[in-house]
């Protein structure tokens, strides 16, 4: 299971590498951002080699992890502490896909908006077009894997920790990856000369989830 701090780590600096951007950036199409052309290349490389690494060890702790609360399971009671333990189970079994999907994904998206610019010689609205036509047929399994591996995660990570089923402090129910990244995200109303402090703040649930099982 300590595998996942150094594979979180990693994936952190991953996150920051495609993350951060100018502060003054602005969103095309709602989704893409002027702030993507200021990102170099080699930042989007180090992201998927470094979230491709970080997702092996991940897959690994995850394994550690998953037999561990199976052992917790056996000791519980009632059928519906069982229910959240076999969904966060779930969900740790499908973050050994999702990780390196989401980071070399996100990464691709990224390129490939910065690619479009260029080809159709900087002009933006023509780039964001052809860049949301190819980002559409992504978005479901985008959706699909981010409530599987995220949403559930982080829901029945909370209800593990408040009805005790892992006999810890109530406060690890800050370490569900959508409350860290909701930190984040007030974290980045701080005026600061870029963007993207929260970029790297739902890894770190993930990472917390784990020290908490350790």
């Amino acid at each position: 299971m300590q595998l996942v701090i150094p594979a979180m780590i990693l994936c952190l600096i991953g996150d920051y590498c495609i993350g951060i951007e100018p502060a003054n950036s602005t969103t095309f199409g709602g989704i893409a951002s002027s702030g993507w052309l200021t990102i170099a290349d080699w930042r989007i490389a180090i992201s998927n080699l470094f979230g491709m690494i970080g997702s092996i060890l991940y897959a690994i702790g995850a394994v550690y992890f998953a037999k561990f609360l199976l052992e917790q399971k056996e000791k519980l009671e009632q059928s519906v502490d069982k229910v959240w333990i076999n969904l966060y189970i779930a969900s740790l079994g499908l973050g050994c896909v999702s990780f390196m999907y989401f980071h070399i994904a996100c990464g691709g998206l990224i390129q490939h908006f910065k690619v479009l610019y260029e080809v159709t010689g900087g002009d933006i609205q023509m780039a964001t077009d052809a860049w949301l036509k190819m980002f559409m047929p992504e978005l479901i399994p985008f959706v699909i894997m981010f409530i599987g591996f995220d949403v559930i995660a982080s829901l029945s990570w909370v209800l593990i920790i408040l009805r005790r089923i892992l006999p810890v402090s109530k406060w690890w129910v800050l370490a569900s990856p959508l409350i860290t990244a909701g930190i984040g995200t007030l974290l980045d109303l701080i005026p600061l000369p870029f963007n993207g402090l929260n970029a790297g703040f739902e890894t770190l649930g993930w990472m917390l989830m784990f020290i908490c099982g350790i």
